[in-house]
């Protein structure tokens, strides 16, 4: 009887390993679960790509449109400009005064600018002294990484200091 009693425990360690055998190939193997772990690092580096590049200039255009900061800058030099909309020289001019200052850096004013009126603006900051400028709160709460991309934060009006 004990002979029997051994072959029975026998079959049924038989059996459990047979389970844990089909179970074990229905799992992912290392090679599968590195390939999905690729593919979905992928998908988040090109979604924050787009967040990036188009989601995040529209956000700050919108909220500084709405949201509006004065700072004190000493202006140093002011002139009026045509940039193109692209940084490889494709499309229309943008009419604009890039504003220069010690203290607050490189400022671009394109808000009431045009082809006709931005050098009388850019005059109108002459000459050199200390201004209260209107600028974008977004973009000058990052102008550190817009400075970063080569950037200028948004101006959108000016008046002597004093």
């Amino acid at each position: 009887m004990t002979d029997d009693t051994e072959g029975m425990a026998d079959v049924g360690s038989r059996s459990a390993s047979t389970a844990d055998d089909r179970s074990a190939s229905r799992s992912v193997r290392p090679g599968q679960r590195r390939a999905w772990f690729r593919f979905g690092a992928a998908v988040v580096a090109v979604l924050v790509i787009v967040g990036v590049v188009f989601v995040g200039p529209a956000v700050v255009r919108s909220y500084d449109a709405e949201h509006r900061t004065t700072i004190t800058c000493d202006v140093t030099a002011a002139e009026g400009e045509m940039q193109s909309s692209s940084s490889r020289g494709i499309g229309g001019p943008i009419p604009q005064v890039v504003i220069s200052t010690r203290d607050c850096g490189r400022l671009l004013l394109r808000d009431g600018v045009t082809r006709s009126n931005n050098e009388q603006i850019a005059a109108r900051l002459s000459p050199p002294g200390e201004y209260r400028i209107e600028v974008g709160t977004a973009s000058w709460n990052i102008r550190g990484v817009l400075h970063a991309i080569r950037r200028d934060p948004s101006a959108y009006g000016f008046e002597p200091a004093s």
